[in-house]
């Protein structure tokens, strides 16, 4: 095995104790052993048959990939520009206009997003409604788009998931029933520790109480925590409280911030980043424990090898406008010019297929410092919003974060399999899946 075969391959090595990892961030693989088991297998011709998995991978170009908006799977509207809370960290506030979406517009929307669908197509789609503000404060909108999709959905017997993101403080019984009906799944914004949240977001009481009456209805429930400066060395204890509170929660998301203004240096994001991959790995050993599923962004993106961060968006706003990212809400921020590709006027929809071209050919073979990183398959040049929020400075510690986070993520995969060998079967462990 040589240096060249490595690197045509994009294998990182880690050193883990006495053993060595190599792992492939495209096939999603690893191979852990001694490096006398390695210098062997290399000096005998024999390493192709037990690191050929490692380069065994449909290449990412061939993969189902979107190439133009009928492709997306996941619809995200965005009912309104308003809301009842006033987070510190919130992406949306300052461009908030107070838009409310036309249900005419969300209808068209749901027409194009199911009915460009050819005859063949049978994959689930989903329809997630979400901030710019809170969704349950346009709750009539959000009910008749979700009856409109699943009719539509039902018309081309397609499967549809639904879903509503929201800040859990508008909920009642009726609202509860209808979302039980309806099978859709409820992520909350919360996060987790009393003074956390209502420093940072309010109402502890009151989200709290929700979301017990939401498991207790045996809908089920995501937590959706920001980890900023002022909670991410508790991640533990977040864990702690949530499978001692909702022992019935089976997912949550630990979301490092992104907000420029809450670090002074590109040097404070780094400590930051730091800290929170060690909680992360923390809370994420608890919640195995608990059979809570622990995920970020940056975890997901080690389990899919990535060309682009996100495939983009098709997100309808408030204002019948097309964008992809839902961090971009309204006109008023300065993402809407390069993140907006259509328009819903008159009962149609008008693309901008150039732009939506732009916007999806921003990946790692855009980014020339993508060209040398092993990890760009995990990050896909990374999320076009974060790397427009931070100055250039403040990304190369986003790219840090990434390689760092990466590493300690295989290495936690690694030792869990660890714990259920016997030293003496090793040199050679091989993962089917990261």
């Amino acid at each position: 095995m040589t240096m060249n075969w490595i690197e045509a391959n994009d294998i990182c090595c880690y050193k883990f104790g006495k053993h060595i990892i190599l792992y492939s961030p495209i096939a999603r693989k690893y191979v852990v052993a001694d490096q006398s088991d390695i210098n062997a297998f290399i000096i005998n011709g024999k390493y192709r048959e037990v690191f050929s998995p490692l380069a065994d991978y449909v290449p990412i170009e061939q993969q189902n990939r979107v190439r133009t908006p009928a492709d997306y799977t996941l619809l995200t509207v965005l009912p309104n520009n308003t809301c009842n809370f006033t987070c510190t960290y919130c992406y949306s506030a300052a461009g908030r206009n107070g838009s409310v979406l036309d249900i005419n517009k969300l209808k068209t929307a749901i027409d194009y997003f199911i009915c460009s669908k050819p005859e063949s197509f049978s994959k689930p789609l989903t329809v997630s409604f979400m901030g710019g503000g809170e969704p349950f404060l346009s709750w009539e909108t959000v009910k008749e788009g979700i009856l409109y999709a699943k009719e539509k959905a039902a018309c081309k017997n397609l499967k549809i998931n639904l879903k509503i993101i929201t800040n859990g403080s508008i909920l009642d019984e009726e609202k509860i029933r209808f979302i039980k009906e309806q099978g859709i799944e409820i992520s909350v914004s919360f996060e987790i520790i009393e003074r956390i949240q209502n420093n940072q977001r309010k109402h502890y009481n009151l989200v709290h109480d929700n979301i017990a009456k939401l498991v207790s209805a045996g809908i089920p429930v995501q937590i959706n925590s920001t980890i900023t400066p002022a909670n991410v060395h508790l991640m533990e204890d977040m864990m702690n409280i949530l499978v001692t509170h909702f022992p019935e929660i089976r997912n949550a998301m630990f979301e490092p911030v992104t907000a420029k203004e809450m670090f002074s240096s590109p040097i404070e994001l780094q400590r930051f980043y730091d800290t929170y991959i060690c909680g992360f790995i923390k809370a994420r050993t608890i919640g195995d424990l608990h059979d809570v599923e622990l995920t970020s962004f940056a975890y997901l993106r080690t389990i899919f090898p990535l060309m682009r961060a996100c495939p983009g968006e098709y997100c309808i706003t408030a204002d019948g406008d097309i964008t992809g990212c839902y961090c971009v809400a309204t006109k008023n921020e300065k993402l809407f010019a390069k993140t907006a590709y259509g328009t819903i006027d008159n009962g149609g929809i008008s693309f901008d297929i150039e732009r939506f071209n732009t916007l999806i050919g921003n990946n790692i073979h855009s980014k020339e410092k993508c060209n040398d990183c092993k990890v760009k398959w995990n990050c896909g040049g990374g999320c076009f919003h974060l790397f427009n929020t931070y100055p250039e400075e403040y990304t190369e510690e986003v790219c840090e974060f990434t390689r760092k986070f990466v590493e300690a993520v295989v290495k936690y995969k690694v030792m869990k399999q660890f714990d259920s060998y016997n030293a003496v079967e090793l040199p050679i462990l091989l993962s089917e899946k990261i």
